[in-house]
This record gives structure tokens, sequence and C-alpha cells, in this order.
């Protein structure tokens, strides 16, 4: 099928991205992707996790599953890497800049569907409906939150607040200090997949599970759209279409705003008007993810491989 761009800021030409082949380093499906200034970071369905160094991307170090169960989240703070997993698994792995295995967190109940950090604290969101805190000096847990009625799909955290979406439709938020709720950011019409922060916005992904509650069926239709909120009064301001399927990630510099999903696009948004300015359909299946550092964009997708675009073409 081959890939397929539209765009109306730029010719397609010079956005056709790169291919990072066999990404996990074997046939397997990549399930989470992170990246820091040294290393593009995989986790394929098998449990591995390859490494791929930047920029020369010549071939992967593979770090064997630690369990039989595969990794479901990544993250990097350029300091440790940070591998969370799923039911009968559910623990959080540390491992250092040399990539040894330094620390295992425990305490979640259900899978480990997304973290985020500072330079003082880890978050984790999980199946057991809860976010926990974690004090990265020593690894112990500071605080616990019931985070949602249902899973935690997905978290995020500033200075001020730390954001948890998921099964409910919504995105509450809560504060640092207190560990209280101050809010919920309720107009989805799905669950909340993904979101990301800026120091003015949040943006939250909405999308569909096979999981609708006990029983219940993946609906045939569901909004799949982002919406865009801000944090002087937590309105909604915008909601970005386009996507037809879930949204999987959302990424977020000065100037535009990235989103990856399953119907197989990626789709960048201007900050400027919130005007949807490319849009890259992959030709592959879904895409599964992305990540960003400041000089590239990568999608991982169901083909295997990992597409990257150079930021300064856009």
């Amino acid at each position: 099928m081959g890939i397929k761009i539209k765009s109306s800021d730029n010719p397609s030409d010079a956005l056709k991205p790169m291919v990072l082949r066999n990404a996990t380093g074997d046939s397997s499906i990549i399930r989470a992707i992170a990246v820091d200034d040294d290393n593009l970071y995989i986790a394929s369905s098998t449990g591995n996790l390859a490494i791929w160094k930047k920029p020369e991307f010549v071939s992967p170090m593979i770090i064997p599953g630690q369990t039989s169960t595969q990794i479901e989240s990544l993250l990097t703070d350029g300091q440790y890497l940070y591998s969370g997993g799923i039911t009968g698994d559910t623990t959080i792995r540390i491992y250092d800049r040399d990539l040894v295995l330094v620390h295992i967190v425990r305490g979640h109940a259900g899978t480990i569907f997304d973290m985020a950090c500072d330079n003082n604290h880890l978050i984790s969101g999980s199946g057991d409906a809860t976010v926990k805190i974690w004090l990265k000096d020593d690894w112990n847990l500071e605080a616990s939150i019931l985070a949602q009625a249902h899973f935690v799909l997905t978290v995020a955290l500033d200075s001020s607040y730390i954001y948890a979406g998921g099964i409910d439709n919504c995105t509450n938020v809560f504060n640092r200090s207190s560990m209280k709720r101050i809010t919920s950011l309720h107009g989805h019409d799905a669950n909340i997949l993904s979101l990301d922060v800026d120091d003015q916005f949040v943006y939250s992904g909405s999308g569909e599970l096979w999981w609708g509650g006990p029983g219940s069926p993946r609906p045939s239709s569901f909004e799949s759209a982002i919406r865009v909120w801000d944090k002087s009064d937590w309105s909604c301001v915008a909601v970005l279409g386009g996507h037809r399927d879930n949204v999987n990630a959302i990424g977020n510099d000065s100037r535009y705003v990235y989103t990856a999903s399953d119907d197989g696009t990626a789709r960048i948004y201007s900050k400027s008007d919130w005007s949807e300015v490319t849009s890259i359909d992959f030709g592959v299946g879904r895409v599964i993810g992305l990540t960003k550092d400041t000089e590239t964009i990568f999608y991982a997708c169901a083909d295997g491989n990992i597409y990257h675009l150079s930021l300064s073409t856009l």
C-alpha cells in the first residue's frame, strides 16, 4: 500500500519518514516505546527490551524478558528506564544508565498501563484503578490515589497536578500537595487512552477498549478525538478530529500536537489555531504509540517497524 502523506504546510516528499525495521530485534510485536538523548527503547510482546543506540540505529542490544509476561509501558527520564508489567507481573522494573536492573517496584494489583515522572517522583497508573506516587531517591511509595472507578489507562503530571484518565470517560485532576481531586474533565464520550500536558493545556485522547464493564462488548462506533483543556479554568477550548479509531498516544512541543491511532494514521495539529496540518497513513495497520526527542518523532507500528520523522522538516 505504501505511506500516504497529506500536508497543508509542507511538500509531502519532504515529510517521508525513515524506517527502522524489525525494531524489537525479532518478529515479535511492539508493545511500547520511549526515547532519551542516547537511546531508543522498544518493548516487545515477548517481554524483551530492544535498545537502539542513536543516531546510528545499527543493531539493538537485547535485554531478555525478566518474566514470561509482556511489558505494557515504558518510560525514560535520561537517568533511568522504567518498564511496567501486565497482570501476572504487576511490577515496575528500573534500569540504570548502564541498563542494569537496579530495583523492582511492587505495589500495584493490576497492569501498569502508563507512567510519568519528574525529578523527584515516578507516578504509575494501573488496572487496579489507582495512581501510585513513588519517591525516586529510595523508590518507596509516598502516596496512592484511587484515581478512577475502574482502570487507569493513562497518566501525566506537572509541577502542580497529577492527571489520570481511563475507563470512566474522564480525566481526574489531583493536587500534588494534598493528593485531593480538584476537578474532573468531562466531555469525551469514550475512554481516555492518552494524555499529555504543557504549561497551558492538557491534551486527552479517546477511544474504546474491549472492556466497557463486565460482559460489555466493544462498541461498533465511538468517539476518537483529542480534547484540549485550558488549565486556567479547566474548560475545553478545542476538539481535534480526524481519527477514526483509538487515539493511542499524544505528544506536543511549542508548535504542534502529535497523535498516533489504531486507524493506522499519525496526525499533526497546529497549536496556533488547532487545525490539522499533516496526516500520515503508514499503510501497515495500527500505530501503537509515539515518542519524541528534540529532533525526531518516532512512531511504533503494527508491522514491527519504527517510522521516524525529523522535526526539522515540519
